[in-house]
């Protein structure tokens, strides 16, 4: 069996290729750090999504394409996320004609806040970022292609964590907690609103399942054990780094406030990070859970980690690469 992964050196690629049986081919661009997947011994195939032509190199004779190469960043230039999530995906989808399965790795950000947690595959669409509107566009061209018979199964995961995330919402709020930022004094609101964050190794399993004929043609949430409030999520972390949580509560509008002049410096100096934004505390008022029953009841896809656990070798592995 011939597997074509995109995105393959990235933070939840890296993690699915140590996993997916058969022979494995990676498409990556010249710019890329290409040193783990050497290490794996994988095959590389230089291209883009932008370049049909190395899509149809990369895609021969695949039989199995996971794509999960995406311009990803929550305050980007919409000329990339169309070019890269969407027109690269229609490219993509051009190249694997005859495959048997098309994994497409979307995001929950397409469903966004949820009133009545935790929403099924059902939900409205209801995006909140530019990321999340080009994931409901590469969806629809997704959803078409099944329409006329394609092989195709889309999922979306939660906010993913876990060893070598980087630059990920997870990966900066650990970071402000981790490193005692004025950020992480107080907590916005109530803090009892939910937050979805799901280790990559879930992850993995999740799209390694979803390797089946059962998934064709269907949509599943990739999500945790078990949601966690802000408050939890606070306390879960601030215990694992043996220090007390924070205990004062600001309104929303007064934190916005303090965040401002935060967000026009970061901008300034051109430093992105996802708690560092006005936009960051809004978020943080909406529910933002996920039923993973659809998953589990088509494919087996049950989630092992708690959140205290995944942080926990998270974190060790953030201390063990000199992050914290």
């Amino acid at each position: 069996m011939k597997v074509l992964v995109t995105g393959g050196t990235g933070f939840i690629g890296s993690h699915l290729v140590e996993a997916l049986p058969g022979d494995i081919v990676c498409l990556v661009r010249k710019t890329s750090d290409t040193t783990h997947l050497e290490k794996l011994g994988v095959e590389l195939v230089y291209g883009d999504l932008t370049d049909p032509e190395s899509l149809k190199r990369a895609a021969k004779d695949a039989d199995i394409v996971y794509h999960l190469a995406a311009y990803y960043t929550f305050h980007g230039i919409w000329e990339k996320y169309y070019t890269t999530n969407v027109l690269g995906t229609r490219n993509l989808l051009d190249a694997c004609e005859s495959v048997d399965q098309f994994i497409y790795c979307s995001t929950t950000e397409v469903v966004g806040p949820v009133k009545t947690p935790p929403a099924d595959e059902t939900h409205l669409l209801n995006p909140v970022y530019d990321y999340g509107r080009s994931k409901v566009m590469a969806e629809q061209l997704i959803q078409e292609t099944i329409k006329e018979g394609f092989p195709a199964t889309i999922l979306r995961p939660v906010g993913v964590y876990g060893p070598r995330c980087i630059n990920d919402v997870s990966y900066y709020f650990m970071m402000h907690v981790a490193h005692n930022s004025v950020l992480t004094k107080f907590i916005v609101g109530s803090g009892e609103t939910l937050v979805d964050f799901v280790f990559v190794k879930d992850v993995v399993q999740g799209f390694v399942k979803a390797l089946t004929k059962k998934a064709v043609g269907e949509v599943y949430f990739i999500s945790s054990q078990k949601a966690v409030t802000y408050n939890e999520a606070y306390e879960i972390l601030c215990r694992l780094l043996e220090r007390d949580p924070p205990q004062l509560h600001v309104p929303p509008f007064l934190a916005k406030i303090g965040i401002a002049p935060l967000e026009l410096l970061y901008r300034l100096i051109k430093k992105e990070d996802f708690m560092v934004h006005v936009s960051t505390v809004d978020v943080t008022q909406t529910d933002r859970a996920y039923s993973w029953e659809k998953a589990y009841k088509d494919f087996g896809y049950k989630p092992e980690y708690t959140f205290e656990e995944g942080a926990r070798i998270t974190l060790k592995w953030y201390k063990e690469h000199g992050y914290i």
